[in-house]
């Protein structure tokens, strides 16, 4: 589920920043509303029951990504960005000695405890905050590790986040992003119901290798893929709220995602495959320094 690095050359006269405010501010126009914390609650089941696809493959392809590289060891205490129902909580707890989730949705955060329940996870704690919100001067240095996925798309001053997570640990930080797989369903049902608005990106990976590279970092990657299954009620209900933030929800437009999934899926549980970036760097470590010329 791994391939070799890739060989990427990021180009120095790009402004990766204003690429990625670029990105994030078109997405914005489009918007009706922002998302909000009861958005993630109500998401809480179906990405919980994404997340527990295949006993938390994505989690454990990441772990196991990690692990062989020597980014972290059985006695790292790891802290999550942007936790959600415990996507690397449950996963990684189980072979480290402690994990910090910072969640700040409810739902979420009774998903976090549940599945930790379930998996006899013990030794792990919770920051009911949102990052940005969250004192750094309290955890700085505390972590081995400082970790995130799907999350880093909602932060416009994207470095500044980076550098907090980069604060708050003795050793590596991580980034684990999407990659467009090529998939019509999701392009096909926005046609259909937004038109010809322009769909929204959610930029991951490769602009934030690009953008770790242009501030000095040294990242690494490697590529995993993985599968998510959800029921069609569940991903209607993911559905509803992503679009929500677009467009009314008419009866209508319910409709249309219902139908869309009937078509995919039948009456059998929505299976997709995804491929992600796992990205990790040391902060300590800055490319002029392995030039010799610090």
């Amino acid at each position: 589920m791994e391939s070799g690095m890739r060989d990427i050359s990021p180009i120095s006269d790009i402004d990766w920043v204003r690429f990625w405010e670029d990105s994030y501010d078109s997405r914005s126009r489009i918007m009706r509303r922002d998302y909000e914390l009861d958005d993630w609650s109500e998401r809480a089941e179906d990405y919980s029951e994404s997340r527990r696809t295949n006993q938390y493959e994505f989690g454990e392809s990441v772990y196991e990504t990690l692990n062989r590289h020597g980014v972290i060891s059985p006695h790292a205490r790891v802290l999550e960005v942007g936790s959600g129902p415990g996507t690397f909580v449950i996963p990684f707890a189980r072979r480290v000695d402690h994990m910090t989730a910072v969640e700040p949705a409810e739902g979420m955060v009774r998903m976090i405890r549940q599945n930790a329940l379930e998996a006899g996870v013990k030794n792990y704690d919770i920051i009911p905050k949102l990052w940005q919100d969250v004192n750094i001067t309290e955890l700085r240095g505390r972590y081995d590790l400082t970790i995130t996925s799907t999350v880093i798309w909602m932060f416009r001053d994207i470095m500044a986040q980076v550098r907090r997570m980069e604060e708050v640990t003795g050793g590596y930080c991580c980034v684990v992003g999407g990659i467009g797989t090529g998939q019509t369903f999701e392009a096909e049902l926005w046609k259909t119901i937004m038109g010809d608005t322009p769909r929204p990106q959610y930029p991951e990976y490769p602009l934030i290798y690009n953008l770790l590279y242009m501030h000095g970092r040294v990242p690494q990657v490697r590529i995993i893929d993985y599968t998510s299954m959800r029921t069609p009620e569940n991903m209607l209900r993911m559905y509803r709220v992503f679009y929500s933030i677009y467009t009314e929800i008419t009866p209508e437009v319910e409709e249309t995602i219902r139908e869309a999934l009937y078509r995919d899926s039948g009456e059998g549980p929505c299976v997709r495959k995804y491929r992600s970036a796992v990205v990790w760097w040391d902060p300590a470590v800055r490319r002029k320094e392995l030039k010799g010329t610090a």
